[in-house]
């Protein structure tokens, strides 16, 4: 799926994967060597993520349920806890560098594309597809 930075019109992630199982979930970018431009992992009932265990630096974004992004986790090194962030109900882990290159900040509108969707066509709380109906236990 693709991530858009709509209020910024930048293309966030290319590639990004959706976190949408137990495994996927617990494993996250765990066991890889680098998370490379165009690529991200969304989680969904997510509030806070971790990077212990990692190799690499990442960007976080925490958005509310209307995509809007409400937190911003610049370049978070590994074998740290990231904020908690109560109200959020998406994270974007994203490769560090990203939300500085796309001047993304809190407030900014984040949309949710799927491969066959026109560039006019959002997933998004209020679409009706997997991704706006994503179910999960809130933990990564």
């Amino acid at each position: 799926m693709q991530i858009v930075n709509v209020s910024k019109k930048q293309v966030l992630s290319d590639q990004c994967r959706l976190a949408d199982s137990f495994f996927k979930r617990l494993m996250g970018l765990l066991g890889r060597n680098s998370l490379p431009r165009g690529e991200g992992l969304l989680f969904d009932n997510c509030h806070g993520i971790h990077t212990v265990g990692m190799r690499f630096q990442i960007d976080v974004l925490f958005l509310d349920k209307e995509l809007r992004v409400m937190r911003v986790a610049e370049r978070l090194r590994p074998f740290h806890i990231g904020p908690i962030v109560k109200n959020a109900v998406y994270v974007l882990e994203l490769p560090a560098g990203v939300v500085d290159e796309s001047h993304t900040e809190v407030g900014d509108q984040i949309q949710f594309r799927t491969g066959s969707e026109s560039p006019t066509q959002s997933v998004g709380p209020n679409a009706h597809s997997s991704v706006a109906t994503l179910g999960g236990n809130g933990r990564h």
